[in-house]
């Protein structure tokens, strides 16, 4: 049986580490190996150089799902200034996402953090400090990109990010809820998830009422470091059973896209993007070969 969801190459498979590879090379990387589509990020709206290299090598590609992950700031009371620049920039982004792919997806999030600092538990970040102003700017925030992405006839999600205004599954039930949004659904950022002490289990997660709308996986695994929060891993290697996440997500019925994540890896992206998705199309093939291997079947 065919893998039973798009496969998704994120941008982060590409950047950092001393390389600077361009745009076709990355697509062509996603295209060789078999995925369906590519997650861009960043790519600013004024950036006319950058958007006609990525729409040339996506075109080229032969790839038929462009994805884009969009952060937004404007939350905080020191950055309610730009509020209505943000969305303005955000708007932009999802007009040139839609002349690249008019059914492309936004990833999107809200990058402010009420509690002012990164601090070391995320408990104390994010949602957590977030007040009735916070809370209120959001929704006006995601009812603005919700009827946006509407009027351009794209889908979107949002995405938890631990210390961002976004940084659990609750809060963006509450902030899609709040906003009272028609396009965006919650995404789920599988690595963001583990590592934030306030996120239950995965079970308990999907539990959740809206979770079921559920339109977005991303998965990248890691360890826990003594002096840092965490360092990420391929994978097949880190605390993280991903295996048994994606078990959980299909005996779900999700069909949704499944989007390999490489923040921090490093090294050759092809080989970290292959071993992604030999994982990926693995595991898959274990459960269908043996149901009883996985655990929520």
């Amino acid at each position: 049986m065919s893998f039973p969801n798009p496969l998704v190459l994120f941008n982060n498979h590409f950047v950092g580490h001393r390389r600077a590879y361009p745009w076709r090379t990355r697509l062509a990387v996603a295209a060789d190996l078999g995925f369906d589509g590519y997650e861009f990020h960043p790519l600013e709206p004024h950036d006319d150089q950058n958007w006609d290299q990525a729409t040339a090598a996506y075109r080229a590609s032969g790839l038929h799902l462009a994805g884009m992950y969009i952060v937004a700031k404007g939350i905080t009371d020191d950055e309610f200034p730009r509020f209505d620049a943000e969305v303005t920039r955000a708007k932009q982004i999802i007009d040139r996402l839609a002349a690249l792919d008019p059914h492309a997806f936004v990833n999107f999030t809200i990058f402010s953090n009420p509690a002012g600092q990164s601090t070391p538990d995320y408990r104390d970040a994010g949602s957590a400090q977030a007040e009735p102003r916070h809370w209120e700017r959001a929704a006006l925030m995601l009812r603005e990109i919700d009827a946006h992405l509407a009027a351009r006839g794209l889908t979107g999600n949002l995405y938890n990010h631990i210390w961002f205004m976004i940084d659990t599954p609750a809060a963006q039930l509450r902030a899609l809820r709040e906003a009272g949004a028609k396009v965006l659904r919650p995404g789920l950022a599988l690595f963001h998830a583990f590592f934030h002490l306030g996120v239950p289990d995965l079970p308990d997660v999907l539990a959740q009422p809206g979770m079921e709308q559920l339109d977005y996986f991303a998965v990248l695994n890691g360890w826990p470091k003594p002096a840092e929060p965490f360092r990420t891993r391929p994978l097949d290697d880190g605390n993280i059973d991903v295996a048994a996440a994606l078990g959980l997500l299909w005996s779900r019925g999700y069909r949704g896209p499944i989007v390999s994540q490489a923040y921090d890896l490093g090294g050759d992206p092809y080989e970290t993007a292959r071993r992604a998705r030999d994982y990926l199309r693995d595991v898959h093939a274990r459960f269908e070969r043996n149901p009883a291997l996985n655990p929520f079947a």
